[in-house]
């Protein structure tokens, strides 16, 4: 799912590319302090709404509202590219109707993956490689803070798991499960989780290389899959099994995939 994900922004990214410089169009690069204002207003929002809304459905609607609206715009961006404009909107809609009808773990990570690759491919065409670099050094030390320090990111994925709309992977132990309901995802439980964030921030990564060659992008994602299976041993060599900040590995094999693309 991770792969796929990675996968189909590059591929994204790359035709919005094509439609980008046959128009003459050069998108808005967005710089280093705007990203920290957009990132730390969204996550203090959603901190806000976890600790200190009172009344359960409320949370609910906000949370399922953000989650609606991120695949929405996602995965229509996303499908409008291969489909006509109509047809994808009709087919991203659906996908949410059965999301809110279903709540199986099949339709969610569906919508998640198509999602996350939509607007990782809108915007990481707007970042140069090397400012991508910086963020992602720093959410990796700001992931390990909130997972092992102050937990505040632990906290609001309890929050929004107890919803049913955690913008996240949920990985089951067995192919079957994907028919599992989203109620039978908890903490501690069966199911892996993995952050929207872990796949979003190397998809940018990804993605802002499309400009200089596919093959570029394609060798980060391959470098940040290794990342990410190197997270997963880490969380499988517990003895005490507790979530685990996948950020860090993540990063680190993406930048060095990224150096790496700089010497052939």
């Amino acid at each position: 799912m991770f792969s796929l994900t990675l996968v189909l922004g590059i591929l994204a990214a790359r035709k919005i590319n094509e439609i980008l410089r046959s128009e003459g169009i050069v998108p808005p690069p967005i710089s280093f302090w705007q990203f920290l204002l957009y990132f730390f207003s969204a996550t203090l929002f959603i901190f806000l709404i976890s600790r200190f809304s009172k009344i359960k459905r409320g949370r609910e609607v906000i949370f399922k509202g953000i989650f609606v609206l991120a695949v929405f715009w996602g995965g229509s961006l996303l499908l409008s590219l291969w489909l006509p404009d109509l047809l994808a909107l009709f087919l991203t809609a659906v996908l949410i109707f059965f999301w809110l009808k279903k709540s199986l773990i099949l339709i969610h990570d569906l919508a998640v993956i198509l999602g996350i690759a939509g607007v990782g491919a809108f915007l990481g065409l707007r970042f140069t490689p090397w400012l991508v670099v910086i963020i992602l050094a720093i959410l990796s030390i700001y992931d390990f803070i909130a997972v092992y320090k102050t937990k505040h990111m632990i906290k609001m994925a309890k929050e929004m798991m107890a919803t049913g709309s955690i913008l996240a992977l949920i990985c089951p132990p067995r192919i079957s499960d994907f028919k599992a309901g989203l109620k039978e995802v908890r903490p501690g439980g069966r199911f892996l989780i993995l952050g929207g964030g872990d796949v979003a921030f190397p998809l940018l990564l990804c993605v802002s290389l499309v400009p200089e060659g596919v093959l570029s992008a394609l060798i980060v994602a391959v470098f940040a899959l290794a990342g990410l299976g190197t997270s997963f041993y880490f969380f499988i060599s517990q003895r005490v099994r507790r979530p685990v900040p996948a950020l860090p590995p993540i990063p680190v094999f993406s930048i060095i995939g990224f150096l790496v693309t700089l010497v052939i």
